[in-house]
């Protein structure tokens, strides 16, 4: 398939563009504050988008197209159960989130719990993230490998070095302002040019029911298991994600926090269900496709006029670079704050934090494209990286949240119990079945009830100090 100059053009622009936004951040970031959570001054008009952009990456796209090639209409499941995540996330805990004024999970759960369930919590959230953004890296080199006709690692190489260079320079300032208009360029391409071109290829909604079998549109054809794995890994694990925290951590109040992960919950939804579509169509146009997750970009290239799919292609790597970068930064604030400020340096100033933020983004950086050449497939890394999150510490931080009567020791026994177990399960039944999740997430909860019962009650006055900074109106009683 030849690919037209113009197309290239407009991409390699797009990409000295992202890199030139990291710059203008690295001038602006003056504060620790301004470095990791963008000041903390975000509004509901942009909190929505960026925070769209951050939940809306390679899973989403090269995914969520690729679901719906081989399954159809309910291949949108997995990012449906993202969007679900996020809309529970605003209604649960963003405004508590958005209280603490803090940059990690592990802080927060230290606050709560000990640093030492912080700093454990903190290295498997870390390890999450970083497979989070080797996910996104893998989407991006797919497209460009479509799009430049180069090995697909070649072009993972290209796009991690992007993604380390305009992250590092700026940190949560870059990355909101390019998650801003990565958000922009992938609704337009999607919604506006995609979406309306598809359909008129294959004669619009019934043409396309009269082309594939009555099973692509039965909303339970990937299977009742696989839907509920969805549940279990991405309801779940997208609440507690520190690349969606960080972001939680940038608005300007508790309310933005709110409203603004319920919008952008539904607005995921939407959008899994167009890529979904996308790929349906995908299959009619494009029926021998060897990798199903490449099915969104051919397309593309297939049936959108010159130009425009310079637009739309561009899109698909915002929306992957949006939730890279977002990862990214994530994963250097847990070892930056949980660990280096912990244990290593305690009294640095926020410019030597900084600094190591900088750094630490750049060597695991070269960690994320190193894995994603090798890993080479978005949806498996997916699943590791939610596995690893949701199984081991989903049950001590809503615990935190929301039982009083929880202790540290709970908390640490029960991360250190459930991600033996879950690591033990995906070496066992791989990472395609439910069972690493679901015996996790068990193990999890029965080390950590009968644990905190024993051994407390928590300290009184500790508590005490986290209600209130939950919420000023609260009370123990």
């Amino acid at each position: 398939m030849v690919v037209s100059p113009i197309d290239t053009g407009l991409l390699i622009l797009y990409m000295v563009g992202m890199v030139g936004i990291g710059y203008w951040g690295y001038q602006k970031s003056e504060t620790l504050d301004d470095y990791l959570v963008a000041g903390r001054n975000i509004p509901l008009w942009m909190y929505v988008p960026v925070m769209s952009a951050v939940i809306l990456g390679g899973a989403a796209t090269v995914g969520g197209g690729s679901l719906g090639y081989e399954s159809g209409i309910s291949g949108a499941w997995l990012v449906i159960t993202l969007g679900i995540g996020t809309v529970a996330l605003g209604l649960l805990i963003s405004t508590n989130l958005a209280n603490l004024k803090a940059y990690s999970l592990g802080e927060v759960l230290e606050r709560r719990f000990d640093k030492y369930s912080g700093t454990i919590g903190a290295m498997i959230a870390g390890i999450y993230a970083l497979t989070i953004a080797t996910t996104q890296t893998i989407a991006v080199g797919k497209v460009l490998s479509v799009l430049f006709g180069f090995e697909q690692s070649t072009m993972i190489l290209l796009a991690g070095a992007i993604i380390i260079a305009y992250t590092a320079l700026g940190g949560m300032l870059t990355v909101t302002m390019t998650d801003f208009v990565q958000w922009c360029i992938m609704t337009i391409g999607i919604f506006f040019i995609a979406l309306p071109l598809g359909l008129d290829s294959v004669g619009g909604v019934s043409g396309l029911m009269t082309e594939l079998e009555p099973s692509y549109f039965d909303v339970t054809a990937i299977g009742v298991n696989t839907i509920i794995g969805y549940f279990l890994l991405y309801v779940l694990g997208i609440m507690i994600g520190q690349d969606i925290w960080q972001r939680v951590f940038t608005a300007n109040s508790a309310e933005t926090a709110r409203k603004g992960n319920i919008a952008a919950g539904v607005y995921a939804i939407v959008y899994g269900l167009t890529t979904a579509f996308l790929g349906m169509i995908a299959l009619v146009v494009l029926p021998s496709l060897g990798d199903s997750e490449l099915a969104l970009p051919r397309l593309i290239l297939e049936i959108v006029p010159v130009g425009f799919s310079g637009i739309i292609l561009a899109g698909f790597v915002s929306a992957m670079m949006s939730t890279a970068d977002s990862a990214l930064l994530a994963s250097s604030t847990l070892f930056t704050s949980d660990i280096y400020k912990r244990f290593i340096n305690p009294d640095a100033s926020d410019a030597k934090y900084s600094s190591v933020s900088r750094g630490l983004i750049i060597v695991l950086g070269g960690i994320m494209t190193y894995a994603a050449i090798e890993i080479g497939s978005v949806v498996l890394a997916l699943t590791i990286a939610y596995d690893l999150l949701t199984g081991c510490i989903f049950v001590p931080i809503f615990g935190a949240f929301f039982w009083k009567r929880a202790t540290w020791q709970g908390a640490l026994s029960s991360i250190c119990v459930s991600a033996a177990v879950v690591v033990a399960m995906l070496i066992r039944a791989g990472s395609s079945s439910n069972l690493p999740i679901m015996y996790g997430l068990l193990s999890s909860l029965l080390v950590f009830v009968p644990v905190s019962l024993v051994s407390g009650p928590p300290a009184r006055e500790k508590l005490e100090r986290w209600v209130r900074t939950l919420d000023s109106s609260a009370s123990l009683d």
